[in-house]
């Protein structure tokens, strides 16, 4: 244990000194120019002279990140990031990217996943989602405020198939349309110690395959998808999901998340979000709503706590330190029940903390971030990402 914790904290220091080194670069080359772009050949690729004029669109970030339980995890994640613009007009559409990763990890764990944003030309259509392949290790505590001990969670491995898809058409004014598809088989499941009796009985603890479908609604009114200065955002859905592969697993889920923006000058933003998510029916472990992970409740393990109704809202600052280095101060708090009208006080979590953001493309204020969050309960956790949490 000991040698881990030392590998472990080498590690982090090696993946933040390299983070500073390559973002200086990944900056450079992000900036715009008004000198005439070389040509994207393997002579000026090689050639510290042309390229930082070349404007590349791949941002290449590398990803090092450890547990106990998955151990050290490595790979490699490709950004690409365009403005979709009509033939013949000057204005482009607001950033949009798309995601691949690949992760392996000490203990044999992979994940292959993509995620996209895109705006389509003149903003007509915007497409959101995530889809891909992982072997992964959760932590289950159990379900509702009253759950296991911090360190007696039980470790479930499995594999997973998931694709989430949502597809907007616009209606008016930033106002958009659409239906969320969802799709999530959990499978080959080992838990690392038999289950109490209260645990057992939880629906989809040994795996399960759902199939939902629904309608939701988006405005889309941010300056900057990535990370926004001013504006708002707002996208409410309806999934109805139904049973498939034998299982039988028909439930709801309501979802509403809410963010607004406001520029305190020139460099300096105040963002909040407020996030509500609901269930009801026959309800599987893997899509009871969670608490926790890298974009609202950092600090948390995600799942740390669960049940049917969650509803959390956080605030940021985000500010201007040097050059292409910014900062963010963070807090948030949140609380999970059987359903809204249950919600106490007493069982309301607090999160917090600090981070720093590395400008990589300033045209579209695209930024990697670098945070650290402590929890209420006991224990932290930092993140390393490309993008805002929110």
């Amino acid at each position: 244990m000991l040698l881990y914790k030392k590998t472990r904290t080498y590690l982090l220091q090696i993946s933040l000194v390299y983070i500073f080194l390559v973002v200086g670069t990944l900056h450079a080359i992000a900036q715009d120019s008004t000198k005439p772009s070389p040509k994207k050949t393997f002579k000026n690729f090689i050639n510290p002279d042309s390229l930082p004029l070349m404007n590349l669109r791949i941002v290449p970030i590398p990803i090092l990140t450890s547990t106990p339980e998955t151990g050290i995890r490595y790979g490699a994640a490709l950004e690409y990031f365009f403005n979709a613009k009509e033939k013949g007009k000057q204005s482009e559409a607001r950033g949009s990217y798309i995601h691949g990763q690949i992760t392996h990890s000490t203990k044999g764990q992979v994940e292959i996943k993509g995620s996209w944003q895109v705006f389509t030309k003149g903003e007509k259509y915007v497409y959101r989602g995530s889809a891909g392949f992982a072997t992964f290790t959760d932590r289950i505590w159990g379900v509702g405020n009253n759950t296991l001990a911090e360190k007696n969670y039980y470790s479930q491995d499995f594999n997973r198939n998931f694709i989430e898809s949502r597809n907007y058409k616009l209606l008016k004014n930033q106002w958009y349309l659409g239906i969320r598809l969802d799709y999530n088989d959990i499978y080959k499941v080992k838990i690392d110690k038999p289950l109490d009796p209260v645990n057992a009985l939880i629906p989809g603890i040994q795996g399960s395959k759902i199939l939902g479908i629904g309608p939701a609604i988006l405005y889309e009114g941010r300056d900057f998808p990535f990370s926004a200065h001013t504006g708002g955002f707002l996208e409410a859905s309806y999934t109805q999901h139904f049973p498939i592969g034998g299982d039988s697993y028909k439930f709801q889920i309501w979802l509403v998340d809410l963010r607004k923006f406001y520029p305190l000058s020139k460099q300096t933003t105040f963002a909040v979000q407020l996030l509500s998510q609901s269930a009801s029916g026959n309800v599987p472990l893997s899509e009871i709503p969670k608490m926790g992970g890298a974009t609202m409740m950092r600090g948390y393990f995600t799942g740390r706590y669960r049940d049917r109704s969650y509803t959390a809202a956080q605030a940021e600052i985000r500010y201007h330190l040097w050059r292409w280095i910014y900062g963010a101060t963070f807090a948030a708090a949140g609380v999970v029940d059987q359903s809204i009208s249950k919600y106490q006080i007493a069982n309301a979590r607090l999160a917090g903390g600090l981070g720093l953001r590395f400008l990589v493309n300033k045209k579209n204020r695209m930024f990697l971030r670098v945070d650290y969050a402590l929890n209420s309960t006991e224990g932290g956790a930092y993140y390393l990402r490309l993008n805002e949490a929110f």
